[in-house]
């Protein structure tokens, strides 16, 4: 099937238009998806709306360095509208669709581009990860889905969804195509460098009762011959982080949004028109205190790595639900998919979905989430579960 055909089918692009870097470099023959809120030159920019185009006159960083380096953009890639969804279902070219069934959600925001890396049409889809907008298409779209320590990558020339926790990050089939655009876009290299550990010890973590972690437990047994693996919690981070991430990521959302959702109200997607609404009748003081009380959140993060060196969790608590149950009912399904993953935007720690299991034929990710600036050490142990996964299926 022909590029058109499978773009028309799952709706992977908005714009479909190749731009290509210099000749030789780092990521020469690598092609990306961008997402359609990170300016390319010259290409439209809609972060979905069905009101907002803008022509960037000027690449942003990223797409900067990745021409830079000799890689290919195939296209900017479909996202819920203002990339403030986790279904991908409200966008102004419709739903992008699941590779494994059409009928079914990618997970959002960044939807569309972990469809076309998915189905091989990118080699890299780069996107952003403010509540799990990475991690949760990876997840349902069986691919490799990472958020580095929030600021290691700049966000200039990216629509802000929130300032503190917008984090630009990557979909990938492959760890090694991910490490080579790591080597290439990322100036600060000292996050990457670990010396890996005999045998580390992961913390399970936000396991419960849903269908994601249920499945998973399996996985996790067999794991437990190559790994010393240990119940681990933290009633402050679970507890808390959800609503510090609702209140500092819709004040910040309807401060940016304010001028153009006063005049475009009624032209926004409805689950996105509410959330701005929500975040317009915050008040500043709330605003304050989501900010302290992110700091013990914090705080309480960092102590539970004494007695581990990274958190493993059910990536979303459950498979891909179909479009048809999604859509009207997005902030209920956005509430579900963002639950596990959320909790890492809020403390700014790297994390990242690899595929490991299956519900019913339908994928499910591992996250593997670490301290901040310890990006190496979740790729690491990513890595080596990745090898454990493929000599288990063999």
């Amino acid at each position: 099937m022909s590029l058109e055909s499978l773009n028309s089918k799952y709706n992977i692009f908005i714009t479909l238009q190749r731009v290509k870097g210099k000749e030789r470099g780092k990521l020469s023959g690598l092609k990306f998806a961008i997402k359609d809120i990170i300016n390319v030159q010259g290409l439209p920019t809609t972060a979905g709306s069905r009101f907002f185009k803008h022509i960037p006159t000027k690449n942003a960083s990223i797409t900067q360095k990745i021409l830079d380096e000799g890689g290919e953009i195939v296209g900017k890639s479909n996202t819920h509208e203002f990339a403030m969804g986790a279904t991908n279902t409200s966008s102004v070219i419709g739903p992008a669709k699941n590779p494994i069934d059409p009928e079914r959600i990618s997970g959002g925001s960044s939807g569309g581009s972990a469809v076309a890396v998915a189905l091989g049409l990118a080699d890299v889809g780069v996107g952003t990860d403010t509540g799990g907008s990475i991690r949760i298409p990876a997840s349902l779209c069986g691919v490799i889905g990472y958020k580095p320590t929030t600021g290691l990558i700049p966000t200039d020339g990216v629509i802000p969804f929130s300032w503190t926790f917008d984090t630009i990050g990557f979909l990938v089939r492959d760890m090694k195509v991910l490490y080579k655009v790591l080597d290439s876009v990322v100036e600060d290299k000292l996050p990457f460098t670990y010396q890996a550990k005999r045998k580390p010890k992961l913390g399970m973590f936000l396991f419960g009762e849903d269908q994601a972690s249920k499945s998973l437990l399996n996985f996790i047994n067999k794991l437990s011959s190559y790994y010393d693996i240990v119940d681990i919690d933290s009633q402050i981070v679970r507890k808390y982080s959800p609503y510090v991430r609702k209140v500092i990521a819709l004040s910040e959302a309807y401060s940016y949004h304010k001028n153009w959702f006063n005049q475009n109200k009624n032209r926004y997607f409805d689950d996105v028109k509410k959330l701005l609404e929500m975040g317009s009748l915050i008040p500043g003081y709330e605003y304050v205190d989501a900010m302290r009380i992110r700091r013990i959140i914090i705080e309480e993060y960092i102590k539970m790595f004494n007695k581990v060196d990274v958190l493993i969790s059910p990536t979303t608590k459950t498979s891909a639900p179909k479009i048809s149950d999604v859509v009207g009912r997005e902030l209920e399904y956005r509430d579900i998919l963002v639950s596990n993953t959320e909790i890492f935007n809020v403390v700014g720690a790297p994390s990242i979905s690899i595929p490991v299991e299956r519900i019913n034929g339908l994928p499910i990710g591992l996250m593997i989430s670490g301290l901040p600036y310890e990006d190496g050490v979740v790729l690491d142990i990513a890595e080596r579960i990745l090898g454990i996964v493929g000599f288990i299926s063999n």
